[in-house]
């Protein structure tokens, strides 16, 4: 699963919150969760998991509505909302189908894919063509990288609903994962026609070429999807970065031209694709751009001090980390980058305040401790700094245990699983 930027879905998002928060309008849990399952099927889990959780809040009993919120929790990495839903299920019912599915998530994001296979079948068992269990066994394959159970899942799910735009996609996915490319492409086809809204076929394919490094038949697809969608930024980036890899730098400089021609003033758009590709001049400026506009936003600065710090500008990343954790004092992350940057300029005091800190908020930040021991041993605090060592070590083994009970299913052992 790849973590490139997609503008068009930050368009679609932004446009979806507006219709979800119009002034006097209240929504049903049962409105909410067809939107929130439109949101999913078209691939927008961001989208989907902000509606789900509210529909949570309005129906707390509704389990398929947990499966759902809890499948969107793992696809974003959001570890904490996903053991909140899947706790709160078990609460409710631990041996309803969707119960049981949500446990399945729960394994797939630990990694224990024979685990979450056992239990999507058997929530499978007891709603036999369920087609949302099935699209997440189906995920779970794609995962693993399994890909002929992936392509088996995603055609019985097709056989349940022949026009879910997700399966299609997801189908697409697995055929090209086997190389199987032309019947990747018909599929990302026949998804475009159901939902023309969803990414153009030729770009999708484009990835899926360039990801298996066959990067001249990628720059051709992309530039296939340029033809079609000129308006959509991705395959410009994409293929400037494919032409420069073949050598072919006269064209991507056109590239680059044409890109500062058409999205030069949209840097919402454009600030995800220049960090990807490490323009960090570029990144900087549209940073900056969004920054202005948006100064309470900490986590454009948590990325403006990061473009700083791979540009050698250690100062300004600093300034950029301080203003972060201003807005937001509690962030265990930003106190962890705000150490790491002190203890490289060689600010040491500060840096053990603010590691030490970000340990008493998260107990299992590695990082924090290994930069709180590096200033204690720069000030020659040696025995405080095997301290925090040790320290380290203890939480280390603790989080390995508690991942290990998890992994096995331990702590789920009073409720069956």
């Amino acid at each position: 699963m790849e973590s490139v930027p997609s503008p068009r879905r930050h368009r679609d998002r932004q446009s979806g919150r507006r219709a979800a928060s119009e002034p006097g309008r209240v929504h049903s849990a049962g409105h909410l969760f067809r939107q929130a399952r439109a949101a999913f099927y078209r691939e927008d889990e961001d989208e989907a998991l902000g509606l789900l959780l509210e529909a949570l809040r309005l129906a707390p009993s509704n389990l398929h509505v947990h499966y759902f919120a809890a499948l969107c929790a793992d696809l974003l990495s959001e570890e904490d909302t996903l053991d909140d839903v899947c706790a709160h299920a078990l609460e409710i019912d631990a041996r309803h189908p969707y119960t049981i599915a949500c446990e399945a998530v729960r394994y797939l994001y630990l990694s224990n894919f024979s685990r979450a296979e056992d239990l999507f079948n058997q929530a499978l068992r007891q709603l036999p063509g369920e087609l949302d269990i099935q699209l997440g066994l189906g995920i779970l394959h794609e995962y693993s990288g399994d890909e002929e159970k992936g392509v088996a899942a995603f055609r019985r799910a097709l056989e349940i609903d022949p026009n879910n735009v997700r399966a299609r996609v997801s189908l697409g996915i697995a055929y090209a994962m086997s190389g199987e490319y032309q019947s990747a492409l018909e599929e990302y086809v026949r998804a475009k026609a159901l939902d023309p809204d969803i990414e153009n076929p030729h770009e999708k394919l484009g990835r899926d070429y360039y990801l298996d490094g066959m990067i001249e038949e990628a720059s051709t697809e992309f530039g296939r999807a340029m033809a079609e969608e000129p308006d959509e930024p991705a395959p410009y980036f994409y293929q400037m970065d494919c032409l420069n890899r073949l050598g072919k730098l006269d064209e991507a400089l056109d590239r680059y031209e044409a890109i500062k021609q058409r999205f030069g003033n949209q840097p919402e758009l454009t600030s995800g694709f220049y960090e990807y590709f490490h323009m960090r001049r570029e990144a900087r400026a549209a940073l900056e751009t969004l920054t202005s506009r948006n100064p309470d936003d900490p986590e454009l600065l948590i990325r403006l001090s990061n473009l700083h710090h791979e540009s050698g500008e250690l100062g300004q990343a600093i300034a950029a980390a301080e203003a972060a954790n201003q807005l937001d004092p509690e962030r265990s992350e930003t106190l962890s980058l705000l150490g790491s940057l002190h203890f490289e300029h060689g600010d040491y005091g500060r840096a053990i305040e603010v590691c030490r800190r970000a340990t008493q908020l998260n107990r299992y930040d590695q990082s924090a401790y290994i930069s709180l021991a590096d200033s204690l041993l720069f000030l020659g605090r040696s025995e405080e700094a095997q301290a925090v060592v040790e320290e380290m070590e203890r939480h280390r083994q603790e989080a390995w245990r508690r991942y290990q009970d998890r992994f096995s299913g331990q702590d789920r052992a009073d409720a069956g699983f």
